[in-house]
């Protein structure tokens, strides 16, 4: 999947991401459409909320709505906005025409972007002074998903790390031992694990097919990887970057070499059974590194008894500096500038993500693993593993620049690893990092 152009479901929530080419189009009609906060903003009592939710989702969202209008016993009202096709294309439109939504969501690549430009306000007063949500409250590594230049301009309301999940089944069929964190779980055992599971089996009918060990087609993306060497792509301060220093450039090689093995199906033969995941659930490969909230159990138990097999789980393999990172996919309810300087817009604000807590899995909060299993039943079992996922949960370090960046690691990065076994990745992430650095070189 082109993970810097398209639209991903990601565990059952739609990943918006920027669209070629829209952060220009973004900018034009940003800088010339930012509405400015009078009387008729700082005084409103009806709030509109744009949302990307369709279908039983949005059913699912205005309840959640509905309860926080009638918790408000008339002080406030909020209308839903809902916006299933073209979202950010949209949300830019309604920016520039100065009707931009009181509050809408923006996935975690995108804050650097609309903070930049103005298009949303920056909260970290409100935030630090201690209403009924707090930063400590939050897990941190979701958190600085909503950050940029030491500001917050967003509220996380669901995090999404990933983690491993395998095959019991496979695994005592090849005899093999689950993981295990506490046994030691790195990337090297797990090209190895991986190794031993990839062998040829024999269908119900008689017929041959290849089981593989894991899937790697273009998900996960580039900084499971490289966190794995110890390295990044930029650095904390959104200025340096570090894709071709030493610690990425090995992170990479572990890309290299789980692609150049044997364990994953070759990319070009992916779509020959459905997506990466289908590849799971037909128990053609034995793990899979996906999201905390994908909804592998509810799957697994709607398929004939005959066909079902146990789901284990495992944290992400610990990196070469002996560190466990799991990318953490992010969304976040942001605040028009607007209103930033209405107080009641913060109070439903913090109302609204609050019931948001209660919805989708995971709750961004520390001490709320027990609410995973109030929302969905099925993931008890996986508890103490998305606890260590929620742990290690990280983002990028965002830029506005990050558009860009993105389309070159997957356009002249990834896509090449992904087709060409002999691909020289470590001169690609050169001159990547090196057109990053003009890139950030024009910041103003």
């Amino acid at each position: 999947m082109n993970i810097t152009g398209n639209i991903r479901t990601l565990s059952g929530v739609s990943r918006h991401i920027l669209p070629l080419g829209l952060s220009v189009f973004l900018a034009v009609t940003v800088f010339f459409g930012c509405s400015r906060p009078g009387k008729e903003t700082s005084d409103k009592t009806e709030f509109t909320f744009a949302t990307w939710a369709a279908g039983q989702e949005l059913k699912e969202f205005q309840e959640i709505i509905d309860r926080v209008n009638a918790a408000a016993s008339g002080r406030y009202k909020v209308n839903v906005l809902s916006v299933p096709s073209d979202y950010y294309i949209k949300i830019s439109t309604f920016i520039a025409s100065k009707k931009t939504p009181d509050f809408f969501w923006l996935t975690q690549e995108l804050i650097p972007k609309y903070a930049q430009l103005g298009a949303i306000a920056d909260i970290t007063e409100n935030f630090k002074a201690g209403g009924k949500l707090k930063p400590e409250d939050y897990y941190q590594g979701v958190l600085v998903s909503a950050a940029y230049n030491g500001r917050y301009y967003g509220l996380p309301w669901i995090a999404n790390p990933l983690m491993v999940y395998y095959n019991k089944k496979l695994f005592d069929d090849a005899g093999l031992p689950y993981p295990n964190p506490q046994a030691g779980w790195t990337w090297d055992i797990f090209i190895d694990t991986s190794k031993k599971l990839t062998r040829l089996r024999k269908d119900s009918l008689g017929n041959d097919y290849q089981q593989f060990g894991c899937i790697v087609d273009g998900w996960p993306n580039l900084e499971t990887f490289i966190w794995g060497g110890g390295g990044d792509i930029i650095a904390e301060n959104g200025t340096d970057i570090l894709l071709d220093s030493e610690a990425s450039l090995r992170g990479l090689g572990i890309l290299h070499a789980i692609l150049n093995s044997g364990i994953s199906p070759e990319y070009s033969k992916v779509s020959s059974l459905g997506s990466n995941n289908v590849w799971f659930e037909k128990q053609r490969v034995a793990m899979f590194m996906g999201g905390i909230q994908d909804n592998f159990e509810e799957k697994n138990a709607a398929v004939p008894e005959a066909e079902r097999f146990e789901i284990g789980y495992a944290p992400i393999p610990a990196g070469l500096d002996g560190k466990t990172w799991s990318f953490n996919w992010t969304a976040s309810t942001v605040l028009s500038a607007a209103v930033k300087d209405n107080p009641l817009a913060y109070e439903v604000f913090e109302a609204i993500t609050l019931e948001f807590f209660k919805w989708k899995i995971a709750p961004p909060l520390q001490n709320s693993l027990e609410q995973v299993a109030v929302i969905n039943p099925r993931k008890r079992p996986a508890l103490s593993v998305i606890e260590t996922a929620l742990n290690s949960a990280r983002s990028a370090h965002y830029v506005p620049e990050w558009n860009e960046i993105n389309n070159l690691l997957w356009v002249k990065l990834y896509t090449g690893m992904l087709n060409d076994p002999a691909f020289d990745y470590r001169e690609s992430a050169h001159s990547i990092a090196e057109q990053s650095r003009q890139f950030i070189a024009k910041r103003k």
